[in-house]
């Protein structure tokens, strides 16, 4: 029996040594390909699972940002429509007062105007160009069917009627005029010329007596005779030298172009008096430094000056009355908001 016992065993242990059979190895083969696919989906799973939740962490961002932005733009709506609200309350006024705003309007515009006019007036002394400025304020009213404001276009037809008969100053003509007159100062040479000396000689000459009534009659005539006696006027031929030299005769240049500079800045500011005045002293001192001067160029300076003296560059300055009428109507309850 007992021999019979190692014997099983034996038989046993042989069994289990015997080489794996085909299709054993094809399916633990099979087991572990699927073993091994198990394992890779469970790996690509995983991984999906964390890529979406990733990305819904992601959207859950994205969705608090978003839901911020949208409380954001509600809230900005909410202030728009209010102030759309506002801005339609007030539109809703100002259509109701449309005669109102635009009287005040139109005023406003013709103020412009007149001011453009009085500075025109005071600081070019320029009415064409106040003139200009009044005609465009007076067009725009002339559209207009208000009869309030029919006496703001009388104050404009008044103004600009006076400001069609004012005399007109051609400031860049005299100014010209002034810049010849200068260039020709600057060229004024004094002439040499021949002439005569008078030289004292103690050459006697004969003087007759003459019966004398008295003692002093005789004494008298003879002392003029002997005083004649010394006096010889010869004439001969010698070149005479200026009445200037030449530093004198430039300081005389230097002094009559500053009296043109003078004149000249008084035509441009209006200012008639200092225009007369520079022009008077330019023609006293050409009389009194220049008097060596021929005739021929002398006397059309002369006459220059005293053309330009008597040219009007001062002319009064109007009160624009359309200034008053303003005032008027924008005083008046009409036209007030």
């Amino acid at each position: 029996m007992p021999g019979s016992k190692s014997r099983q065993s034996l038989i046993t242990a042989v069994a289990i040594k015997r080489p794996l059979t085909p299709g054993f190895r094809l399916m633990l083969g099979f087991v572990t390909l699927l073993a091994i696919a198990a394992a890779a989906v469970a790996w690509h799973s995983e991984k999906q699972h964390r890529r979406a939740k990733h990305s819904v962490s992601s959207l859950s961002t994205q969705q608090s940002s978003l839901t911020q932005r949208l409380d954001a733009m509600q809230a900005d709506l909410g202030v728009s429509k209010q102030m759309l609200r506002l801005q339609q309350q007030h539109l809703d006024t100002l259509l109701a007062q449309g005669p109102q705003v635009r009287q005040r309007w139109l005023a406003s515009r013709v103020a412009d105007a007149t001011a453009t006019a009085e500075q025109a007036l005071i600081i070019n002394h320029d009415p064409g160009q106040a003139q200009q400025a009044l005609l465009a304020a007076d067009r725009l009213l002339a559209v207009q069917s208000d009869i309030a404001l029919l006496p703001l276009r009388r104050a404009l037809q008044q103004d600009l009627s006076v400001l069609a008969g004012m005399p007109h100053v051609d400031k860049a003509g005299i100014y010209l005029r002034l810049q010849n007159l200068d260039r020709r100062f600057t060229q004024l040479a004094l002439p040499r010329e021949t002439g005569q000396r008078v030289i004292a000689s103690h050459a006697p000459v004969a003087v007759t007596d003459s019966e004398a009534l008295n003692t002093a009659q005789a004494l008298w005539r003879k002392g003029l005779e002997k005083f004649r006696a010394l006096i010889v006027i010869r004439d001969y031929d010698e070149p005479l030298q200026p009445l200037l030299d030449a530093s004198r005769l430039q300081l005389v240049r230097d002094q009559l172009s500053l009296l043109t500079s003078q004149a000249e800045l008084a035509l441009l500011r209006g200012d008639g008096v200092i225009y007369r005045a520079a022009l008077e002293s330019l023609s006293l001192r050409i009389q009194h430094e220049l008097s060596a001067l021929p005739s021929s160029t002398l006397t059309p300076l002369l006459d220059e000056l005293a053309a330009l003296q008597a040219l009007q560059v001062q002319i009064p300055l109007p009160t624009l009355g359309v200034r008053a009428a303003l005032d008027a109507l924008q005083q008046s309850p009409e036209s007030r908001l």
